[in-house]
């Protein structure tokens, strides 16, 4: 009979054979399950660098709306750790304001839907970041949503750009519109000049006339202030025109800012005025007469915004803009002096801003403005190559501020304009289209005791040189004339003779055809209207 194990022999046996099963299965796969643990940590590594390296903010936020997983751009836009923002609600880490514009987004994530949004945010510097957003949803194989992936890309350069470009375009706007708006006011300022010459030639040929005490010469006397108020309106529309420059010198815009502040505030006792002007200012080139006007239009603008009184800030400073500074204006890079006068007003609308250098815009009731003192002002500054602009806010007052480009040049020492008439014995030959500018211009040269010869045309003036050059000490010659203007005219008289003296005179202004011609050799300029006095030292400046 077989003897039968113990169950202890057998219960070792078992164990022993299992122990060896193990082992076994353990060599077998252990080294399969390692070489699978390492790759997938491999990957995970692969990803998270992949994810690291992206510009842009990901991360993936598990149902209860904490994340589970953020790069390392997530950790540059909040500044914080990454180990700090694992496991935390959406809500404590992006901010309570951010989490409420785009919990609706999470809800409608976590409810199976892709959705796509942009926005403004508030950034870690307490900014405003504007942000692209993506989340899509990741679903367990039985369907129900586990949380879902954000991508958000940073837009703030981008509309930072947008914007600028946007500017850049209205900019461009205005200034098309300026150009166009400023070449029928210049037409129209030509004109005017041309009527207020008559007006003003009689005035003056009538107070040479009477004695200052006489009630004849204070009723002429008046209309010569009416003149000037005429005058002064022909400015601002020449000032629009962008062509109004009568004559271009190095200056010192503290000079002009404290003679025009100490003016202003002389009627103007309510407004406290300061001044910050540097020593060392740069000089610039400008025509004084419409750079004291820009800075009077825009006293009397902050005047406006201030009924009741207030603070009026006047500064000055040397700048470099280079071009990015530069692009806004529309104007080169380079030496700049910067002016600015703040107020402490009522600030401008953000509805009014875009119009506020328009020609005849005005916030004003009827009769209390013309609307072209900052239309003005925005037309001279750029003709003098430079830039304007304003910063405001409703209720918190403006700045106007401009731009002129520094001179390489010294500011000469002024002189004082003698009130005395200066008279000759010369002979003058007056050339001009309109028969009333002949007419009272040959008038007052007689009364300064020049012999006058008259010509209504370019080829009358040009017949009567060829026949008397020798005579004719100085020409005064209108720049627009139907036929032949002043330029061609000027060009024929010169192939005549390279040394005629000629004094050009128009109700344009300096810039534009009367500066080629004065490039060309041309004595001088005289803007219509002139008074008798201004005329007497033109013409002497020139013949001696």
């Amino acid at each position: 009979m077989a003897r039968l194990e113990k169950p202890d022999g057998l219960k070792q046996a078992r164990e022993k054979f299992l122990g060896l099963s193990l082992e076994s299965t353990r060599k077998s796969y252990y080294p399969q399950l390692q070489a699978q643990l390492s790759a997938l940590r491999e990957n995970e590594k692969r990803m998270r660098l992949l994810a690291d390296s992206l510009p842009a903010r990901i991360s993936y936020v598990d149902a209860n709306q904490c994340f589970q997983f953020v790069n390392l751009e997530y950790e540059r836009a909040f500044g914080i750790q990454r180990d700090a923002i694992v496991g935390r609600h959406m809500r404590d880490v992006i901010g309570a304001d951010n989490y409420a514009n785009v919990e609706r987004y999470v809800r409608s994530a976590l409810s199976g839907r892709h959705v796509r949004f942009e926005g403004a945010f508030t950034g870690k510097a307490g900014g405003t970041v504007w942000l692209e957003a993506s989340f899509v949803p990741v679903s367990e194989p039985g369907g129900d949503v586990v949380g879902f992936y954000d991508l958000t890309r940073d837009l703030t350069e981008r509309k930072r750009n947008e914007e600028a470009q946007k500017q850049l375009e209205i900019k461009l706007q205005q200034a098309q519109k300026m150009e166009s708006l400023g070449t029928l006011a210049g037409g129209i300022a030509h004109d005017f000049n041309n009527l207020l010459m008559g007006i003003q030639g009689n005035a003056s040929l009538s107070m040479l006339d009477h004695q200052p005490g006489d009630p004849h010469y204070r009723q002429m006397k008046q209309i010569e202030e009416y003149v000037q108020r005429g005058v002064d309106l022909t400015r601002q529309l020449l000032g629009l025109a962008q062509g109004g420059k009568y004559e271009v010198k190095p200056t010192d815009l503290n000079d002009l800012i404290k003679s025009g502040a100490e003016m202003f505030g002389r009627t103007r006792k309510e407004i406290q005025i300061q001044q910050k002007l540097p020593m060392d200012l740069w000089p610039v080139d400008a025509d004084r007469g419409q750079i004291e006007q820009v800075l009077l239009n825009l006293f009397i603008n902050a005047w406006h915004a201030m009924p009741d009184g207030g603070d009026l800030v006047v500064e000055a400073r040397n700048e470099f803009l280079d071009e990015n500074d530069a692009t806004p204006y529309a104007i080169a890079p380079g030496r700049y002096v910067r002016v600015s006068v703040a107020d402490t007003g009522t600030g401008i609308e953000p509805a009014v801003r875009p119009m506020i250098f328009d020609p005849f815009f005005t916030t004003k009731g009827v009769g209390k403005g013309t609307g072209l003192g900052l239309a003005s002002a925005y037309g001279i500054i750029k003709n003098h190559q430079g830039g304007i602009d304003v910063d405001s806010e409703p209720g918190r007052g403006s700045v106007f501020f401009f731009y002129l480009p520094a001179s390489e040049k010294a500011v000469p020492k002024h002189q004082v304009k003698s009130e005395r008439l200066e008279k000759g014995r010369e002979t003058v030959l007056l050339v001009d289209d309109e028969s009333i500018i002949l007419e009272v211009g040959e008038k007052l040269l007689s009364k300064l005791g020049y012999t006058v010869i008259t010509a209504d045309s370019g080829q009358a003036a040009l017949d009567i040189y060829e026949n008397r050059a020798r005579s004719i000490d100085l020409i005064i010659l209108d720049l627009i004339m139907p036929h032949m203007n002043g330029g061609d005219t000027f060009d024929r008289l010169k192939a005549v003779n390279p040394d005629v003296r000629v004094l050009l005179s128009s109700g344009y202004s300096i810039d534009g055809l009367a500066s080629g011609i004065l490039k060309r050799g041309c004595r001088g300029f005289i803007q219509k209207p002139f008074t008798v006095n201004a005329l007497s030292r033109k013409v002497r400046d020139i013949l001696d």
